[in-house]
């Protein structure tokens, strides 16, 4: 099923030139806090959304509609040209940047970390997993890609535990009692599960900031300079921190030292 959304840009054109020019934007349904999710209205709301429309001021010529549908046919209709372009936290993949133009300049990060239990204090980085028993994980996406390019660069591997449907409730459990050392995944999945479940865990450090970008079909090259232009804009102007600290409490565009220093603000309350 997909659904058409309207554009949240009122502002009229004041170019002069005519028409706006009508930009095909996927959204996906499945939805991921704090980025993209559905409020009580069943409206899409997040910092996703909140981005799009800081770019619809910045780009009045451009007159965006949003679909929404299920993420694999969205990313095939961003490669067919149904879309001109696709947001919903993706991250960059060597097979995927043969099929599509990246964003240059982020809109924000995903924040990969290890989950350990409360009573570990060895395990911060990536560097202290070999050796280390993880909890199992798909072999597929920006979290695996993470891994494997790791041992690719390293002499010592971290053993990569995989399963095609991990379950990642499960998987805290097994941190929380110390039958795993570590769980790899990303804040915003972590702080949903442990809303849920309260396990006696806490983050053991941040691994890396990982950008996410807009996927544009390959034609669409004007369009992705101009949002890195406007992207490159609104952090110029600090907008794009202030909607970090609206959504995580810290900014996220600090280094990756000054995020780790702060980790406790990314903590389940």
């Amino acid at each position: 099923m997909i659904i058409t959304l309207t554009a949240c840009n009122s502002q009229d054109d004041q170019s002069g030139k005519g028409h706006k020019k009508e930009v095909k934007v996927a959204l996906s349904a499945e939805v991921n806090p704090p980025y993209l999710y559905t409020n009580k209205k069943n409206e899409f709301v997040g910092l996703d959304m909140d981005y799009m429309k800081m770019l619809e001021k910045k780009l009045p010529q451009y007159d965006f509609k949003y679909e929404v549908g299920e993420e694999e046919s969205n990313l095939v209709g961003i490669g067919s040209g149904k879309f001109d372009m696709g947001i919903n936290w993706f991250f960059k993949t060597p097979e995927r940047e043969k099929q599509f133009l990246y964003q240059d300049v982020p809109y924000s990060y995903a924040l990969p970390l290890l989950v350990v239990n409360k009573d570990t204090n060895n395990i911060h980085s990536l560097n202290d997993l070999p050796n280390k028993k993880l909890t199992p994980m798909a072999p597929s996406g920006g979290l695996y890609s993470i891994l494997t390019q790791y041992n690719k660069s390293h002499d010592s591997k971290i053993d990569i535990d995989t399963i095609q449907e991990p379950s990642n409730g499960d998987s805290l459990k097994m941190v929380s009692q110390q039958r795993r050392d570590a769980m790899f995944l990303n804040w915003n999945t972590y702080t949903a599960i442990q809303e849920q479940i309260n396990a006696d865990v806490k983050i053991g450090g941040i691994v890396k900031k990982e950008p996410l970008h807009i996927v544009y079909n390959k034609k669409q090259q004007k369009l992705h300079d101009d949002i890195d232009k406007a992207t490159q804009e609104l952090k110029d102007e600090g907008k794009l921190q202030k909607l970090s600290k609206k959504y995580f409490d810290i900014n996220i565009f600090d280094s990756l030292e000054d995020i780790n220093k702060n980790k406790d603000k990314l903590e389940v309350e």
